[in-house]
């Protein structure tokens, strides 16, 4: 059994301290290179701990569990159903690479001052066009039911244009462009810098006209001929989507309140 497989499946039976370190483990999947000096220092769990929780899921010690997971991370999945050479194990193959690829253009403090950004705003807009528009529709859902019900969204461009000329200094307008180079949506840019709001860009290329206009930015960087982008390619914009309300939900109570209150308002829809 996979030591993965042992850690989920035993989740009931440990302690509040091996839950810690598991957390830790799950966020974590260099661990395989780290020290258990560095391990300690950053899970805040000690010694013994990590000592008692290897040898609670079959390992003799801390570095026969790092080896046993660095197996695992390597091998694991080759005899799985999802085989390499297969149609879904391809195409899994292509979307670890640009996850892979978007985690190393984008760092923590980018994610957490976008964050405190959409708490402090005193209005959201979101733009996109084509097959960035549900992308910005995505996170337009998400942002409401977290509370954010001053947030708009609008798919024709005269309407955003109007949108964006009411903002000021206060408020956040958040662009979604895989090329970055939309004229419609660089013009509409434009109108809301006019007006000093915040612009906060998901695109593709680091050298676009977008990301010049822009105060923050996340950047994906996936290499696609531009044909196969209309289709393909937009997992790791709905990552990042993903990392950014999970961090919201995580740190802000008021967050988490109105997620409850807006999941109460249609539970008795439920079957």
């Amino acid at each position: 059994m996979l030591i993965t497989d042992i850690i989920e499946s035993q989740g009931n039976q440990f302690s509040a301290t091996e839950r810690k370190l598991v957390d830790y483990i799950r966020n974590n999947p260099n661990i395989i290179f780290k020290t258990i000096t560095e391990v300690i220092e950053e899970s805040k769990v000690g010694y013994g701990s990590i000592i008692r929780f290897c040898k609670k899921i079959g390992c003799e010690g801390f570095q026969d569990f790092k080896i046993r997971l660095a197996t695992e991370n390597t091998n694991g999945e080759k005899k799985s159903d999802l085989e390499e050479d297969s149609l879904l194990g391809s195409y899994r193959k292509l979307v670890f690479k640009q996850l892979n690829v978007t985690m190393r253009n984008i760092d923590d403090k980018t994610i957490i001052d976008i964050a405190q950004s959409i708490m402090q705003a005193r209005k959201i807009v979101l733009l996109g066009f084509g097959g960035s528009y549900p992308m910005a529709e995505e996170f337009s859902y998400r942002l409401l039911r977290m509370g954010f019900d001053n947030t708009s969204l609008d798919a024709d461009n005269h309407m955003q244009s109007y949108r964006v000329s009411l903002l000021n200094v206060e408020d956040v307008v958040f662009v979604f462009s895989f090329s970055g180079t939309t004229k419609e949506i660089l013009d509409t840019v434009n109108v809301a810098k006019k007006y000093n709001a915040k612009i906060i860009s998901f695109t593709n290329h680091v050298k676009s006209p977008l990301v010049k206009l822009s105060d923050m930015f996340l950047i994906t960087a996936i290499r696609i001929p531009a044909l196969e982008a209309e289709l393909g390619t937009r997992l790791p914009f709905y990552f990042i989507i993903e990392v950014l309300t999970n961090y919201l939900y995580d740190n802000y109570q008021q967050v988490r309140d109105a997620l409850k209150i807006t999941y109460d308002s249609v539970a008795k829809k439920q079957m």
